[in-house]
C-alpha cells in the first residue's frame, strides 16, 4: 500500500462520516421536528415553516460545505474533479441542469426580488429551487442507508396525520390560532397538507408493501392505516389521485411475484381504515367537520368509502382473492413463485399499459365532461388552448391552466427557453391586462400564485429548460429506482414517493412541506442506488 495515500484515504473517510453525522442531524430536524413547528398557530404559518426551513437547510449546507472545504485543503487531491465527474449519474447532470436553469431565470427576470427569495407565503423563488437541488446530492453522496431513520420520519408523520384525524372528527388536541375548517394539523391549508401527505404517507406504504422485516412490517401496519384514514377525511380530492397511481403502480410491480400478497394486504388495510373511519363517527362528539353535503352526511367518494359498502366489498374481495392463492399454491399451483423474470416483466408491462389506456380513457371523459353535453367548445380569439378545459373545470383550475398557457404564449423567446423568474407566476401574468380580467372574473379579486399544475408553473416560471430538467431529474431517477429495486427493495420508497408527488402536482403546486421532501427523498434513493452498486450498502433488505 501506498503509504503517502493513507492519511488522505483516511481523511476522506473521516469527511464523509462527518458529513453523513450533519446530514442525520438536518434529517432528524426536517423529518420530525419540523413538520409539527407552527408557533402562533395558522396565522403565519407559510411564512414560519418556510424561515424554518431555510434557515435550517442554510446552517447543514453551510456546515457540510465548511467539512468538504477543510477536506479539500488539507488533503488536495488534484483529481478530485475527475472522480467527481466519473461519478456523475444521468439524475445528477439533470439536477446541474435544473440548477443553472434556476440561476438563469433569476438573471433574466424582470422580477428579481420575487425571483429570488418568492412570492410572500409560497417563497419558491431561486434560492429554495437551488438549495433543493444541493439537498438532493448532498442525500445522495452522504446519507446513511439505514431503514431505522426512514421509519423514524414515518413515526413523526403518523403523529401529523393522527392530529388531521382528530382535527377532521372535531377533536382538537393542540390550540392553534385562527382555526377554520379547511385548515388541518399542523400544516396549514388541505392542500398543503395533502402536498406533504403525498409525499410520506406513499413511502410507510410502499416500505410495508416491500420490506422482509417482520417488525418494520407490523409498525407500517399501524402507520398505513392511519395515513390512509388521514388521506379520506382531509378534504382535498387530489388525495384520491394519489392513492390510484400508488395502487396501480404497487399492483403492476407486484405481479409475478409474492409481493402480490403484499399487496392484497394492502387492500384489506385500505379497507380498514374505511371501517375505522366509520366506527370513530358513532362515538359522541367525533362528528365530521368537513366534507359534507347539505344533509349532514359525508357526501362524494369519502361517503362512499366511511359510510357505504364499499369498504366491506373491498375487504371482502382481497381476502377471498389471498385465501384462494394460498389454497391453490397448497396444491402446487406455483404461478406466484414459479413465474421466469421475462414472464413477470411482461405481465407488468402489460397490465401497465392497459392501467395508462384506462386513465388516459378516463381523462378524455373527465374533459369531455367538464363541457357540458359534449358539444366541441368555441375557441375564441386568445386561442385553442381554451378549448381543452372551460373555465369553471376543476374548481376554477381551467382559468388557471389556459391563462398559464396564454401567458407562456406572450412571453418572448428568451422567457420561453429560461422563463420569467422563479415563483413570479403571478407578476408576470397580472402584467397582462386580458389575463388579468379573466382571472378577476374566476377568482373574485384573489391573487393566482400559480397554476395549480406544478409543470406548467414550472413552464412559465423556468422556462422550457427548466422544465425539461425537472421532468428529466425525476422521470431518470424514477426509471433508474425502479431498474434497481431488483436488487435494492427499499429504491422501491423513492420511485412510488416520485410518482405519487408527481400525481399529486398535476392539481397542485410546489410548496415548502412537499417539494424538499421529494428531492430529499430522490437522494436517498440515489445513496441506495450507489450503494449498490459499490456493494457495500447496509441494513439491505431483501422483500
Amino acid at each position: 500500500m501506498d503509504k503517502k495515500k493513507v492519511p488522505k484515504d483516511l481523511l476522506a473517510r473521516r469527511s464523509k462520516d462527518m458529513c453523513s453525522k450533519v446530514l442525520l442531524a438536518y434529517f432528524v430536524v426536517m423529518a420530525v421536528i419540523y413538520p409539527f413547528y407552527a408557533p402562533g398557530g395558522y396565522t403565519r404559518i407559510g411564512e414560519v415553516k418556510y424561515e424554518f426551513f431555510r434557515y435550517v437547510t442554510l446552517v447543514a449546507l453551510a456546515a457540510l460545505a465548511g467539512v468538504l472545504l477543510l477536506s479539500a485543503v488539507v488533503a488536495y487531491d488534484k483529481e478530485w474533479p475527475v472522480k467527481c465527474y466519473r461519478g456523475m449519474s444521468v439524475t445528477d447532470w439533470f439536477a446541474c441542469g435544473y440548477f443553472v436553469s434556476v440561476m438563469l431565470s433569476y438573471l433574466c427576470s424582470d422580477y428579481k426580488e420575487d425571483a429570488l427569495w418568492g412570492v410572500q407565503g409560497w417563497y419558491m423563488g431561486a434560492l429554495t429551487q437551488m438549495m433543493m437541488v444541493l439537498l438532493y446530492f448532498a442525500f445522495s453522496r452522504y446519507y446513511v442507508c439505514e431503514t431505522r431513520w426512514i421509519v423514524l420520519w414515518m413515526a413523526a408523520a403518523a403523529g401529523v396525520f393522527a392530529l388531521g384525524i382528530c382535527d377532521r372528527y372535531s377533536v382538537y388536541l393542540i390550540p392553534m390560532e385562527g382555526r377554520v375548517n379547511t385548515f388541518i394539523s399542523t400544516l396549514g391549508n388541505i392542500n398543503w397538507f395533502c402536498g406533504y401527505w403525498s409525499v410520506t404517507a406513499p413511502i410507510g406504504i410502499a416500505l410495508y408493501w416491500c420490506s422482509g422485516r417482520t417488525r418494520t412490517r407490523v409498525l407500517m401496519g399501524v402507520y398505513v392505516v392511519i395515513a390512509l384514514l388521514s388521506g379520506l377525511t382531509q378534504g382535498s380530492g387530489s388525495a384520491y389521485i394519489v392513492c390510484l397511481a400508488m395502487a396501480a403502480a404497487l399492483f403492476v410491480l407486484s405481479l409475478g411475484s409474492r409481493r402480490l400478497y403484499r399487496f392484497m394486504e394492502l387492500g384489506m388495510l385500505f379497507a380498514g381504515s374505511c371501517l375505522l373511519g366509520k366506527i370513530i363517527q358513532w362515538i359522541p362528539r367525533t362528528e365530521l367537520n368537513y366534507l359534507l353535503n347539505s344533509g349532514d352526511s359525508v357526501a362524494g367518494i369519502a361517503g362512499i368509502l366511511l359510510n357505504g359498502k364499499a369498504a366491506l366489498g373491498i375487504m371482502g374481495a382481497s381476502a377471498v382473492l389471498y385465501a384462494a392463492l394460498k389454497a391453490a399454491e397448497r396444491k402446487g399451483f406455483t404461478l406466484l413463485t414459479a413465474a421466469e423474470e421475462k414472464t413477470a416483466r411482461r405481465m407488468r408491462m402489460t397490465a401497465a399499459f392497459v392501467l395508462f389506456a384506462a386513465a388516459a380513457a378516463a381523462a378524455l371523459w373527465i374533459i369531455k365532461g367538464a363541457h357540458g353535453s359534449g358539444q366541441t367548445p368555441d375557441t375564441d380569439e386568445q386561442g385553442l388552448y381554451h378549448a381543452v378545459f372551460d373555465e369553471d373545470w376543476g374548481n376554477g383550475r381551467g382559468t388557471a391552466y389556459n391563462c398559464g398557457i396564454s401567458a407562456y404564449i406572450h412571453s418572448s423567446f428568451v422567457h420561453k427557453m429560461t422563463g420569467v423568474g422563479a415563483d413570479c407566476f403571478a407578476d408576470y401574468l397580472y402584467s397582462i391586462p386580458e389575463l388579468v380580467e379573466q382571472m378577476e372574473d374566476q377568482y373574485a379579486g384573489e391573487r393566482l400564485t400559480n397554476a395549480h399544475n406544478e409543470w406548467l408553473t414550472l413552464l412559465v416560471n423556468t422556462g422550457f429548460l427548466g422544465l425539461a430538467c425537472y421532468l428529466g431529474l425525476f422521470a431518470s431517477a424514477f426509471a433508474r429506482h425502479i431498474r434497481g429495486a431488483s436488487g435494492q427493495p427499499l429504491l422501491y420508497l423513492s420511485a412510488i414517493c416520485i410518482l405519487t408527488y408527481t400525481m399529486n402536482n398535476i392539481v397542485s403546486f410546489q410548496q415548502v412541506l412537499s417539494t424538499p421532501f421529494v428531492f430529499i427523498m430522490t437522494g436517498i434513493g440515489e445513496a441506495y442506488f450507489r450503494n449498490m452498486q459499490e456493494g457495500t450498502a447496509h441494513g439491505q433488505e431483501q422483500g
